[in-house]
């Protein structure tokens, strides 16, 4: 939780970073290309022509990407967005005109050019001059008859686009967010489901065994309860982790395998192989106690003959399980009803996309699952 505060949090601050960023690239667009003069430029800063320019646009952004936008989505009202957005473009390129009153302004700051001056020439008083023409009359803005604002109708219709890309962009993130973290809950959910349908089923038939060996007095009740205490703590302490160490995972294997013996008779051949523990490796955890679990369950009879062979294999970049085990005849059918590995299979999917191979062979009187993992 802590972590998904700290990553909302880094991501706020980056898109209010942007926003700073963007605006000022936006608002020095007039200073670098109205006017070349320093001093000319910190006029402009000065008056509420420019601002004007600069809140103009700002409202029409954030108006439209975080209320009309959210409304319209809502609410599915596409056609009267769709009008107030030309109503919104003709008040900014027919009366507010914020570009045509920025040019305006500062033509008026621009420095005159320092002409020399042209000689005197002496007025006779009995000479009749023409007199200057008298300079017509500038309509106010929005009068009628007045030119469009070409300008501020194409920045308004820009910051429209990019208001709406926005936000339309921030709403597909969220939902992306959502679905990942459904998925990631949906997963959990059934990762906890794999621990208690393996736990239950594991224990009542392991503790029926311990107290067979305490009624005769077995000397390997002793190491048969370490082990099972071990086992539990593995359920218990790894539950919440999101990796372990490989050979931990591999030592709860192994004492569930010997937690298993005591189950078998001696008409059933149990082999383990183990290569390449001097790697270090990590891995999710239940990942490859599940198809361990899963040979016992459809393949220990106690009334035929079975054979049940476990090996793993660590080398520097993998992981190898091959499971193989003899199908009794009185579980073929069950076998075959779908029950097994089809959680596993999605666990794998989830935590290790594009990263494993998965190989089951069905045969009508054994099964093998060999499973490779890049890690």
């Amino acid at each position: 939780m802590n972590r998904g505060i700290a990553t909302r949090g880094g991501t706020e601050r980056s898109w209010i970073l942007i926003h700073l960023f963007a605006w000022l690239c936006f608002l020095s667009f007039p200073l670098l290309f109205v006017n070349q003069d320093a001093a000319a430029a910190w006029t402009m800063l000065s008056r509420g022509t420019f601002w004007f320019f600069a809140l103009s646009f700002m409202l029409a952004f954030y108006g439209n990407a975080y209320l009309w936008i959210p409304y319209v989505m809502d609410k599915r009202r596409y056609v009267l967005y769709g009008l107030s957005i030309v109503l919104l473009a003709v008040l900014f390129g027919y009366y507010l005109k914020p570009f045509d009153r920025l040019m305006r302004f500062s033509n008026t700051v621009e420095r005159p050019l320092q002409l020399p001056h042209p000689p005197l020439v002496e007025m006779r008083r009995d000479v009749d001059y023409p007199r200057p023409a008298k300079p017509p009359l500038q309509p106010s803005i929005g009068a009628p008859g007045q030119r469009i604002d070409v300008a501020s109708l194409y920045i308004f219709l820009l910051v429209i686009a990019l208001g709406s890309l926005f936000q339309v962009s921030q709403r597909w993130m969220l939902a992306q967010r959502k679905v990942q973290s459904a998925e990631q809950e949906r997963m959990q959910a059934e990762l906890s489901f794999l621990k208690a349908q393996v736990h239950p089923h594991f224990l009542f038939n392991t503790l029926n065994n311990l107290y067979a060996l305490a009624l005769t007095n077995d000397t390997a009740l002793a190491g048969s309860i370490y082990k099972l205490s071990q086992l539990m703590r593995y359920y218990m302490d790894e539950r919440g982790r999101e990796k372990v160490d490989v050979q931990v995972e591999i030592r709860a294997v192994q004492d569930f395998i010997s937690l298993q013996r005591l189950r078998s008779g001696e008409q059933c051949l149990i082999v383990e192989q183990y290569e390449g523990m001097e790697h270090v490796k990590e891995i999710h955890p239940f990942i490859l106690l599940p198809f361990v679990e899963n040979a016992f369950k459809y393949g220990l009879s106690i009334t035929e003959n079975c054979s049940l062979f476990f090996g793993i294999s660590l080398t520097s970049e993998s992981c190898t399980l091959v499971v193989k085990n003899s199908i009794p005849t009185h579980k073929s059918e069950q076998y075959r009803s779908g029950t097994g590995l089809k959680n596993t299979r999605r666990l794998l999917e989830h935590f290790y996309p594009d990263r494993f191979d998965l190989a089951i062979q069905e045969l009508p009187s054994s099964f093998e699952v060999k499973l490779l993992l890049y890690i």
